[in-house]
Order: C-alpha cells, then sequence, then structure tokens
C-alpha cells in the first residue's frame, strides 16, 4: 500500500470522535451530491401536458394514457397531469381528438345524442346549461383566468310588453393573477353580446376572493363615469397637441442652431364643448322670382228658374216651406282659384369638431454663439456672444409660421436668447480627489480582489500544502532504517563476499536457499564468482553440475576419469 495513503489512514485513526463525525458527514454529502447528480442526469425528463383540469378532464386523460400504456405523473392534487418530454405533443393530439379535456360545465355537446321524448322543459334547461358551459369554456381561455363559472337568469316570457323583463348574469372567476379592467369590461361585454336583449349594465363579475371586478352602472354613475372618460381623453389630446408641435418647432430650430440649443415649451387653451346645430331656412326671394307649384281655379254663376220647383225628391231635395218664390227661381254657381308658390328651403346641420384650439402660446429659447478668445497670459476660453436682434426677429417669424400664428385668436410668440449651460457645469464639477481617497477610488477593487487571494492562501491553500508536506515527511523518515537495522547492516556488510569465500562458507551460504534461490543465484553469478564456486567444489559437485550445465565437458571428465583408472591398474 502507498506510504502517503497509509499515513492518512493512520491520522484518521488518531482523530478525535467529533473530527470523525464531521469528516463522515462531509464524504456522506458528498457520495450523496454524486448520486444526485447520476440520477438526475440519468432521469426521463418530465413536462405538463395539461394542468389545471377538473376532476373530470382529469380523470377521462388517466384513463386514455393507461389505455395506451403511456408513462404519466399526477401532481397539483390530481390537476396537473406530466408525461415524458418527447410524449408530450403526441399526447394532446391523442387527447384533442378523443375531445379531451371538455372544460368546466357542459358545452352543446349535450346536444349530440338527444334522447327521445324530452320534454321542451328538458330542453330549455339543457340549451341554457349549454350556453353557461360555453361561455365558461371561452373566458377560460383568458391566460389570467384559470376557471370560470356562469349563470345566467332567463326571465319568463310574456305576452304582455310592460310585463318583459330583461334577462342578467352573474359570472365567478378563479384568477392566476389580476384582471385589467379592459379584461373584465371585455368578459361582460362577452357575456352580454352572447345573451339575447343582455346588457352589460345587467352583468356581475366577482372573483373567488370576493371582490366585485364589474357590475352594472346606474345611468347617474354610468355619466360620471363617461365624464371622467371624457375628461382624461380631452387632457390626452390636449397633451399630444402640444408635444407634437414642440417636436416640430424643437427639431426645426435644432437643424439651425444644433443638437441640445434650443428649447421650445408650447401652451395651448381648447374648448372641448359641444354644439350641435340644426337649420331649416325658407326664403321665398332667393331664386329672384316667383315658381308656381299648383293653381286651383273656382267661379261662381248665378241662374234664373222660370218654372217652379217640381215635387221633392232623390234628385231634387226638399225645400222649406217658408222659403220664397224668388229663391226657388235662382241657382248659384260658385269657381275657386287657388295658387301655390314654390318656396326655398334649406336644411342644414352643424356639428362642432371635439376640440377647438382658442389660443396658443409658445416660448421659445435658443443659445448663443461661443468664440475662442486668447488673453494676454496666453490662455484661450470660450466667450459668449449673443445674437443679433436682426436674427431673433427671423427666428421668431419661422416660430410664428411653424405654430400657424393666429392673431384673432390672440396667439403669443416669445423668442430669448440664453448662454446655456453645459452636461459638465449641470452635473457640477467633480471635487479632485487626493491621498487615500484617491487611491481606494482608483486601486480600490485590486486591493480587496488581493487581500482576498492573500486570505484564500494563508487561511486554505497553506495549511493543505503543510498538511500534505508533513505527511510526505513522516512517511520517509518511517521508510528510513532504524539504528537497529543500520547496525545489522553494517554488520551484513562486514561479511565477506562470495567470491572470498571457502567452500564451507559457500556450502553454509547455499544451505540459507531453496532450491529455486540457488538456481537464480548461481545463473546472476559473474564470471569471477562462478570461477570460485568451481574452484571450491570436488570431483564428484563438478561432475554433478558439469553434467547438469554442460554434457561435453561432462563426457571430457568422465573419460578423464576413466583414464587415471586404468593407468592405475596398469601400474
Amino acid at each position: 500500500m502507498n506510504p502517503v495513503i497509509e499515513k492518512i489512514i493512520t491520522m484518521f485513526k488518531e482523530m478525535s470522535m467529533i473530527r470523525k463525525v464531521l469528516l463522515g458527514g462531509l464524504l456522506l454529502v458528498l457520495v450523496a451530491g454524486f448520486i444526485t447528480m447520476f440520477v438526475w442526469a440519468n432521469k426521463t425528463p418530465y413536462q405538463t401536458a395539461y394542468s389545471g383540469l377538473n376532476q373530470e378532464d382529469a380523470a377521462a386523460v388517466v384513463d386514455v394514457l393507461k389505455s395506451t400504456n403511456t408513462p404519466y405523473r399526477l401532481t397539483g392534487d390530481g390537476t396537473t397531469i406530466l408525461v415524458p418530454d418527447s410524449m408530450v405533443y403526441d399526447v394532446r393530439l391523442t387527447m384533442a381528438k378523443e375531445g379531451i379535456p371538455k372544460g368546466a360545465g357542459v358545452g352543446y355537446e349535450i346536444f349530440d345524442k338527444s334522447e327521445f321524448g324530452t320534454t321542451e322543459f328538458v330542453q330549455k334547461i339543457n340549451k341554457k346549461r349549454a350556453l353557461q358551459g360555453e361561455l365558461a369554456r371561452t373566458i377560460a381561455a383568458f391566460e389570467a383566468v384559470k376557471n370560470a363559472k356562469v349563470m345566467i337568469v332567463l326571465p319568463k316570457e310574456s305576452v304582455f310588453v310592460e310585463e318583459t323583463k330583461q334577462p342578467s348574469a352573474s359570472i365567478l372567476l378563479e384568477l392566476i393573477a389580476d384582471l385589467k379592467k379592459d379584461e373584465v369590461a371585455a368578459i361582460a361585454h362577452l357575456v352580454a353580446s352572447s345573451v339575447q336583449d343582455l346588457t352589460p349594465k345587467l352583468v356581475t363579475v366577482v372573483d373567488t376572493a370576493g371582490r366585485i371586478l364589474f357590475e352594472g352602472k346606474s345611468e347617474g354613475e354610468q355619466a360620471r363615469i363617461d365624464a371622467e372618460s371624457l375628461a382624461d381623453a380631452q387632457y390626452q389630446y390636449k397633451v399630444r397637441f402640444e408635444e407634437n408641435l414642440t417636436h416640430r418647432i424643437q427639431t426645426m430650430l435644432e437643424r439651425i442652431v444644433g443638437a441640445n440649443k434650443a428649447i421650445v415649451r408650447v401652451t395651448s387653451e381648447m374648448d372641448f364643448s359641444k354644439n350641435n346645430m340644426n337649420e331649416e331656412i325658407y326664403d321665398p326671394f332667393e331664386r329672384g322670382g316667383e315658381f308656381i307649384r299648383s293653381r286651383k281655379n273656382r267661379a261662381e254663376k248665378v241662374v234664373q228658374l222660370d218654372e217652379q220647383i217640381g215635387t221633392p225628391s232623390s234628385v231634387n231635395p226638399i225645400t222649406d216651406e217658408d222659403q220664397t218664390a224668388d229663391e226657388n227661381r235662382e241657382r248659384i254657381n260658385k269657381r275657386d282659384d287657388t295658387v301655390n308658390y314654390e318656396i326655398s328651403r334649406r336644411v342644414r346641420e352643424t356639428q362642432k369638431p371635439m376640440a377647438q384650439l382658442t389660443r396658443l402660446s409658445v416660448a421659445a429659447v435658443i443659445d448663443g454663439k461661443y468664440e475662442l478668445q486668447t488673453d494676454d497670459k496666453g490662455n484661450t476660453k470660450r466667450v459668449y456672444m449673443p445674437r443679433s436682434a436682426e436674427e431673433m426677429t427671423q427666428f421668431q417669424s419661422i416660430v410664428s409660421r411653424a405654430m400657424g400664428y393666429n392673431e384673432d385668436r390672440n396667439d403669443q410668440v416669445s423668442m430669448e436668447c440664453f448662454p446655456f449651460a453645459s452636461i459638465d457645469d449641470m452635473q457640477g464639477i467633480e471635487e479632485k480627489l487626493t491621498g487615500w481617497r484617491m487611491v481606494q477610488k482608483e486601486y480600490g477593487r485590486l486591493i480587496a480582489n488581493l487581500l482576498l487571494v492573500f486570505v484564500l492562501f494563508l487561511f486554505i491553500i497553506r495549511p493543505i500544502i503543510k498538511t500534505v508536506r508533513d505527511i510526505k515527511v513522516t512517511v520517509e523518515q518511517e521508510a528510513l532504517p532504524s539504528p537497529e537495522e543500520l547496525a545489522q547492516l553494517e554488520t551484513e556488510e562486514k561479511e565477506p563476499a562470495f567470491i572470498e569465500m571457502d567452500a564451507d562458507q559457500q556450502r553454509e551460504f547455499f544451505e540459507t536457499m531453496t532450491e529455486n534461490q540457488k538456481e537464480v543465484f548461481i545463473q546472476k553469478m559473474t564470471a569471477a564468482e562462478r570461477n570460485a564456486y568451481l574452484n571450491n567444489m570436488s570431483e564428484q559437485e563438478k561432475a554433478l553440475y558439469y553434467a547438469e550445465k554442460d554434457l561435453s565437458k561432462t563426457v571430457n571428465i568422465i573419460k578423464g576419469w576413466l583414464g587415471e583408472v586404468k593407468e592405475e591398474m596398469e601400474v
């Protein structure tokens, strides 16, 4: 095992219990963090397919997912359904094909399956439910609306016009975020436009927090709201008119005197009163002559009758008995002459515009000219030179034409020339910093970073380096031999080398080895050690050695032995 690792293990064993617990807790946190990262990197990501579902729609979606073996998760008390990220759009298309989710309430799909024998009363109730459900689904399409419920009151129809009542509606909203007034009014008008004879003033909108978001206004309240809206619109119209005219005049002056060297302010007085006039004028002498439209003549003629009046009949009416005879002898015929002349007639309707400009005032200030002058000491500075009266007259004439000056309205134009303060002057001269404040401003960040690095090295990096160095030195010291071992090594060094040993010492040396170690040692011998080893062998040991190592030498030795034996026998 590595000595450094052994030293670390030894140091851990020598630690106190508190340090062991803290170190174990740190290792546990690190292991848990790595495991969490590994699980998070390999888990299947889920994405929201549907959120804010009611119980019926959530149950329908889950049934379809189960039938198709699609993995899913339920969150948000069962109102939110999560599916794998790669299957979100496929799931939504599948649900849309099945007509899921249907949303809150019941819509016009209630009439998809009509039952035979349904009464008219039930049909009316179903129609009302369908209308309420469709309106609730439509309102829920708003981004800030989580859920909606619509209640409509339809009065009973009456044959008498005087007893006819208008319908009303109430809307309950469950909001995710607050709605603007325009959005609430849009919801009220949406419902009012979907029900016959329903007006927005009979619609009430509330939320689940109990706040009244919209309610029908009385004529007085509505008039007050309309007046406020009209006043705001008039003010906005006046401001836009002044800003537009200010921009036009100022940009024109800046093209002449330079950018940021002209200031223009416009004040307007407007009449927003309404005055509609209808006129119908008759003038018989407008055309300079008489024109006859129609004429009717009637004449009267008296006829004397000589004969007596006959007996009364249907042709001859009955006359009074007291009537004189002279009257019965006359007949009067009358004729009238009536002439109708054409008369000139004009019908005129005059409507005043929304705003009528009654007075206009323009104030403009321009910067003068600047020249560089050098004084006696050679210093150069800018000197302000006001514009001439002729130039100011020209500028005033240009502004008057640009604003549409009208003397009848008592318009006013003011044109002045002043030296403009520079941006540096408006911001003020920055105080020159010296000493420690200058160092702090210029090198504060650098000094803070260096201090941070120094503290990091002093309290973190340096202790770590010192600890590792101490462990390394300790391991190296432990690796050195002890005094006893040194003495033993010195004793071993005093022992004679193999080449200096005699036959008995060599034999004792080999007895401490195994056969394998002996063979390895013999193979690694130098030539001098091998010669010393062979010289100390007996004849039989040499023969055995050569017999194992060199067969030709063994044969020669045996031949030599046989020759010696033969010579001894001859002698």
